[in-house]
């Protein structure tokens, strides 16, 4: 685990000091008691060494929305920070709808970045397209009203959300909240007439102050759940803290122990992270997320609670897909090696990809999640040989039956110009290549956020109208003001 570091700053107000001892920032970062947690670069594998690439799907966007923080407040990220396919993930990627429950998608050209002659798979996972049918369900918002909550309004954030989230609220949908700081509560209980403004009143009446004790606070919101789904309920769990535990235990594996009984039941645990320039665990965060069968978020402000809620709130209601997870298959004889692009933390043993009873990944829903994998052919293969033949397998939250796809591309297939590739081919290209750069991989050293900018560019007439693209290029920009890029092969 590391702290993030950069040139200490101060704006909005006082660095916030450790919580004993001393008055100096102890990481030397950004923010003070700030933790990330790197988990490497993915490297190329030879195809005719080891043909399979196994991951589990991930839907979460807490690492981009990390990112736009850093750079409000005038810093260049922490490079632990960045996970690839999270700044891969948040953005559109422009395929049609799924007709079953998810759709795959393979499209392939040139690689726009690094030595000449390698090419970009894309491997696509489509959602269907959203619906307001679905069956009611059990909230229980899980709030830390500890003191760290105090600063930046986290606590009033919080509180937006929880307001978004009951206005979603169908008839028959009840919700619950639980807080915690030296000691947990029931804040309110289930009824069976809840309303968005009975729930919301609640919300507002809360208020920070003590340690956190964020093991007895899950512990309570599970102790409720498995009341409701006692009575064959479907039960979504909503965490927002700021990842800070110091009471009880406080390491991600203790309090682990208590999200992984119900994870494979009919509980879901989706992580809302809010504040961060005082103290954040990231770490736990995600991990809870990871484990409780739900997606992590982070939420700076105002606006990146209002895009959440406009956005992906409708995750936390509906299921898609439980535990899904792709397999990419390699032909040797077209392959000569190949890398995937991030999801070092999301691998999967090849032998395990159809062991149903394993945990893998949630996509979240109505959101398109990709995974791109830098690829070095053998010269002149034959036109209509497999590159590679992609697998995803889920299982139905409603049934726990497993459904599998297959899709493979041929090499007639692989555009042989960029332009010639799906705009949002390019723009995926691209926000890979810049949190490359951000997180310092090795492979992306001898490039630099100028070309980056120049790739997003070329895209402009087609997704220039686009709220994301206008984001994404807009932090590019910033980002390179901070940029100091080094190339060291």
């Amino acid at each position: 685990m590391a702290a993030s570091h950069g040139p200490v700053q101060q704006q909005g107000g006082p660095v916030v000091p450790p919580e004993s001892g001393g008055t100096d920032n102890p990481n030397d970062g950004a923010y003070p008691l700030t933790y990330y947690e790197h988990y490497g670069v993915n490297p190329f594998i030879d195809a005719d060494e080891d043909a399979l690439s196994t991951f589990a799907l991930d839907g979460d966007t807490a690492s981009y929305e990390i990112l736009k923080q850093y750079l409000r407040d005038g810093f260049l990220v922490d490079p632990d920070s960045v996970r690839v396919e999270e700044y891969v993930n948040s953005l559109p990627q422009g395929y049609s709808a799924a007709d079953t429950a998810l759709g795959l998608h393979l499209d392939a050209g040139p690689a726009p970045f690094g030595d000449e002659g390698y090419s970009l798979l894309r491997v696509g996972v489509s959602n269907p397209e959203p619906t307001t049918a679905r069956d009611p369900v059990s909230l229980v918002f899980v709030v830390d009203v500890s003191g760290s909550m105090a600063s930046d309004n986290r606590l009033g954030l919080a509180k937006e959300v929880i307001y978004g989230i009951s206005q979603q609220m169908i008839p028959g949908d009840r919700a619950a909240i639980v807080t915690y700081a030296d000691q947990v509560r029931v804040a309110r209980d289930f009824t069976d007439d809840d309303h968005a403004r009975d729930i919301s009143g609640t919300a507002r009446r809360l208020r920070p102050g003590g340690s956190t004790y964020a093991e007895a606070g899950l512990t309570l919101a599970y102790d409720l759940a498995a009341d409701e789904m006692r009575q064959e309920r479907r039960v979504r769990l909503v965490l927002l803290s700021d990842g800070v535990a110091n009471v009880g235990s406080t390491g991600p594996d203790s309090i682990l122990k208590i999200v992984d009984e119900y994870a494979q039941r009919n509980a879901t645990l989706t992580t809302i992270g809010v504040g961060i320039t005082g103290n954040y665990n990231d770490v736990l965060m995600e991990v809870l997320a990871n484990r409780g069968n739900g997606t992590y978020h982070y939420l700076a402000n105002r606006e990146a609670a209002s895009r959440f809620l406009e956005e992906s709130v409708a995750g936390i209601f509906t299921e898609t897909a439980r535990d899904a997870r792709i397999q990419v298959e390699f032909n040797p004889k077209v392959v000569r090696k190949y890398r995937l692009i991030g999801y070092e933390n999301r691998a999967v043993a090849d032998e395990d990809f159809r062991d149903d009873s394993l945990d893998f990944g949630e996509v979240g829903f109505a959101r398109d999640v990709s995974a791109l994998y830098e690829l070095r052919l053998h010269d002149d293969p034959p036109a209509d040989a497999v590159v590679a033949q992609a697998h995803l397998r889920w299982l139905d939250p409603q049934t726990w039956e497993p459904t599998e796809l297959s899709a493979s591309i041929e090499v007639n297939d692989v555009a042989g110009d960029l332009t010639a590739t799906d705009p949002y081919f390019r723009q995926t290209a691209a926000a890979a290549e810049f949190a490359e750069l951000l997180r310092e991989s090795f492979w992306a050293q001898c490039s630099d956020l100028d070309s980056v900018a120049e790739l997003l560019d070329g895209v402009e007439p087609d997704l220039g109208e686009n709220r994301s693209y206008q984001e994404l290029r807009r932090l590019v920009v910033e980002a390179n003001r901070h940029f100091e890029p080094s190339c060291r092969r």
